[in-house]
């Protein structure tokens, strides 16, 4: 046979090829725009293509994407943790400032109706933060006691803090009162942290922390509450009264969620706690 005989070539329907480009192209801009492709180059110079990457789940990819040094949820926490600490303290102590301020402390009666009030206060904190910690991975006993522990510790704070206004006889010229006093005020200080400390430190080797960030948290929130007896008057309406105080309270709470807050932060931070959910919006 004659060597240059042509050989049988393929010859292919244009319809299929402008398909086969179009489809492609297709794939490659919605690859493109779900940010799921990487451009792979063959060492002997072909062409460039297109592969898909694996990507991890939404809520990992945007907490991590960010360098966040937080476990996904934290910041779902730490909102729900502010606004439940907010939310149960100034209930709380709006009702138990608003006895306080329309009762006689020289009465043994009325100032155990005030501490009722204070294990009502320390109850509806207990609470609220309770079910902000419920995110996180603790024993579901810490949870159950918390709020017990709390409403306990308040009592004490506020025996405490009632005790100028029961004794109105009670000089502060010697050196001794000062000093009992300001005794006093480190107990009330650490009783709330103390009492929840005691139920951290099954669970956290690093639960002292917790009574340090409290201690500073309660005397930068407790300054608010020196504001309404000084604006309030014998003249003043009782709902202007409640009013003063609740504004007292609020404030106050917001300054312990938030310094609280923080040290539920540095936990997370280090690997100390974990969170129970994912980084999903409410």
């Amino acid at each position: 046979m004659n060597g240059a005989a042509a050989h049988p070539t393929l010859s292919l329907d244009p319809k299929i090829i402008c398909k086969s480009r179009a489809i492609r192209r297709a794939t490659s801009r919605k690859s493109r725009r779900r940010g799921k492709t990487a451009l792979i180059v063959s060492t002997g110079g072909a062409s460039m293509r297109s592969a898909s990457v694996a990507t991890l789940p939404t809520g990992e990819r945007l907490e991590y994407q960010a360098g966040s040094a937080y476990p996904p949820g934290t910041d779902v926490f730490f909102r729900r943790w502010v606004a439940c600490t907010i939310a149960g303290e100034a209930a709380g102590f709006t009702v138990a400032a608003a006895l306080a301020a329309t009762q006689d402390l020289s009465h043994m009666p009325e100032f155990a109706i005030l501490l009722g009030a204070g294990a009502l206060e320390g109850a509806l904190l207990g609470r609220g933060q309770a079910m902000a910690m419920s995110r996180l991975q603790l024993p579901s006993a810490i949870l159950r006691l918390w709020p017990v522990a709390t409403s306990v510790a308040a009592v004490v704070a506020w025996s405490i803090g009632l005790i100028p206004g029961s004794m109105h006889r009670m000089g502060w010229s010697s050196w001794s009162s000062w000093l009992l006093a300001a005794v006093l005020v480190l107990v009330l200080l650490a009783s709330i942290p103390t009492a929840q400390f005691m139920l951290l430190r099954t669970a956290l080797p690093t639960a002292g922390r917790w009574v340090r960030f409290n201690a500073v948290a309660w005397m930068l929130g407790l300054a608010w509450t020196f504001a309404p007896p000084a604006l309030v008057t014998p003249n003043t309406p009782v709902v202007s009264e409640i009013g003063v105080y609740a504004i007292a309270g609020i404030l106050m709470a917001t300054t312990v969620a938030i310094v609280t807050g923080l040290c539920w932060l540095s936990w997370l931070k280090h690997g100390n706690l974990g969170t129970a959910i994912s980084d999903v919006p409410d």
